[in-house]
């Protein structure tokens, strides 16, 4: 039976190298010194066995000696990180983004109250100012909540 392979995975990446290289597997065995189920093991999620990271980096040379372009094992890992960081600091990330939202609803209340305390300012120019104003406290409001736990969308 084939497992399927995540396309965020160690394994996807060895499989790559694998199509890359003329002898495929048994190619990597040579080039890491393991032998060919070992190397195999390395991507299955079911077995105990995980590539280290001399033979990762032997394997992702060798790769680029075959004509590949980019680092296949490296490019994975570095991807996994990113997931991992944004399972972890999603709540971080999400405030970010309303902070950036919220600076830039600031800086836009700010000019239109300045444009209302122009001498020739009217009724449309305070509207504008009022409207500016509740987005800004609409960010605030949703701010404060993700700091105190009650984000109203999920990180």
């Amino acid at each position: 039976m084939t497992k399927r392979r995540a396309p965020l995975s160690i394994d996807t990446a060895l499989a790559r190298i694998a199509g890359q290289l003329n002898g495929g597997w048994a190619d990597m065995a040579a080039v890491t010194g393991y032998a060919e189920r070992t190397v195999r093991a390395w991507g299955d999620v079911d077995r105990e066995e995980q590539i280290n990271l001399p033979a990762a980096i032997k394997l992702d040379i060798a790769f680029q000696a075959a004509g590949g372009t980019g680092a296949p094992i490296y490019e994975a890992y570095g991807d996994l990180v990113q997931v991992a960081a944004a399972e972890a600091f999603g709540d971080k990330q999400q405030l970010l983004r309303a902070t950036m939202a919220f600076m830039q609803e600031n800086g836009e209340a700010e000019l239109a109250l300045l444009e209302a305390t122009k001498p020739d300012a009217g009724p449309a120019e305070l509207a504008i100012a009022q409207k500016q104003l509740l987005d800004v406290r609409e960010d605030v409001d949703q701010m404060l909540a993700g700091l105190c736990g009650r984000q109203r969308e999920p990180p």
